[in-house]
């Protein structure tokens, strides 16, 4: 299944290396190199299946950028890959941005398999809510 994704990272070598994953395995990426011009991307989307996004990043950190999405887009899965996680990992990242859809969190850097594997998991959180 073809998916919709807007990826926010701002560091551009991982922003290429991820979205090529992601249209190899058949999905539209759109690239945002930070928050603000993810939000705003998103907002120009139609259909948005998934959010991928890093948390620190210039003009619009990922859990800001997480809260208005969610507020805009409640239920919208997001997958977070940071290189630099919260301390308490995914619980202290759920308390922080809230309950608005599914939420995962992986560390960078990611294999192809690793990334494909945790974009099926968000997807599906989102169908059984």
């Amino acid at each position: 299944m073809a998916l919709q994704i807007v990826l926010a990272e701002d560091e551009a070598l991982v922003a290429m290396a991820l979205a090529d994953c992601l249209e190899a395995a058949g999905h539209q990426v759109v690239v945002a190199p930070d928050g603000t011009k993810a939000l705003l991307a998103a907002r120009h989307l139609n259909t948005l299946d998934l959010l991928i996004t890093d948390l620190r990043m210039p003009t619009l950190g990922g859990e800001a950028l997480i809260r208005a999405l969610w507020a805009e887009r409640p239920g919208l899965p997001v997958l977070v890959v940071t290189g630099s996680p919260p301390h308490g990992g995914e619980a202290a990242l759920r308390h922080e941005v809230g309950w608005g859809g599914p939420l995962l969190l992986r560390h960078k850097p990611l294999d192809f398999h690793t990334l494909t594997k945790a974009v099926d998991t968000a997807i599906s959180s989102a169908a059984v809510r």
